[in-house]
């Protein structure tokens, strides 16, 4: 039987541990990449009139982990080992934690965006 190792990830060990810059190349472009696939899947959903919550929520998840993993992952970078395997498993363990934020307050941040959007709107209205 094998037993899991924090040495390895998923193949990539010699790619990450040669190169741990790769790491954090991809905690930044990972996210932007996949958000663009989950739009043209959620304008589906918002045409077919299927709910929203889990694109979302998967939005939300990806906007999240853009700003705030890869602040927190150039930070691991320049003040740990520069390990890339352990960096690599930080930012799966951010994008986990992100998810379930966004789970748990997915109608709560969609009516702060909608509420941002009416104030901006009526702001507009009045200056004109």
């Amino acid at each position: 039987m094998m037993e899991f190792s924090f040495n390895t990830f998923f193949g990539f060990e010699h790619d990450l541990t040669a190169h741990p810059e790769a790491a954090i190349f991809g905690a930044m472009f990972v996210p932007l990449l996949l958000l663009i696939p989950i739009a043209v899947i959620g304008w589906i959903f918002r045409k077919l009139k299927l709910n929203m919550y889990i694109i979302h929520a998967l939005l939300y998840t990806l906007m999240f982990t853009f700003v705030l993993g890869s602040f927190a992952m150039l930070i691991l970078f320049f003040i740990t080992d520069k390990n890339g395997i352990k960096l690599a498993y930080c930012w799966l363990a951010i994008l986990a934690g992100m998810f379930t934020f966004s789970i748990i307050n997915t109608n709560t941040i969609t009516k702060m965006f909608t509420d941002w959007s009416k104030l901006i709107k009526e702001k507009d209205n009045s200056s004109k």
